[in-house]
């Protein structure tokens, strides 16, 4: 199977997803925020969780991320992104993340696949799928 190959698209959305991590870790939810696109897509073994504005967004994201990721969740470490398929405005990426807790001991490591757009010139997550909690 031949790859989508747009290098300035894959680029930014690997960016984002840096971005998101670099806010997620410093706690910063505006920018963590900001860097969703709306509607907003989670898929897990749990289920599917759409939020459809952002003030879903605001209500009720990062509380369920909080208790997902446990009480001894201090920072997530990005391990890889890999782009699987890239195109003008939309790329898929398959990432390894690393939840760890405050001295830097893994929690646990998952690989999800984050499906990245740009809109409006601005690249976001769209989509998401793991198995993590």
């Amino acid at each position: 199977m031949t790859a989508n190959q747009w290098p300035d698209s894959a680029a930014g959305a690997v960016a984002a997803i840096e971005a998101f991590m670099a806010a997620l870790n410093a706690c910063d939810d505006s920018a963590l925020l900001d860097l969703l696109h709306l509607p907003h897509v989670r898929i897990s073994g749990g289920g599917v969780a759409i939020w459809h504005d952002r003030s879903d967004l605001e209500a009720t994201y990062l509380r369920d991320f909080y208790q997902r990721a446990g009480p001894d969740w201090h920072h997530t470490i990005l391990d890889s992104a890999d782009v699987l398929h890239s195109s003008e405005h939309k790329v898929h990426v398959l990432i390894q993340f690393t939840r760890c807790d405050a001295d830097g001991a893994a929690i646990a490591t998952y690989r999800s696949l984050w499906i990245m757009t740009r809109v409006d010139g601005r690249w976001g997550a769209q989509a998401r799928s793991s198995f993590a909690p």
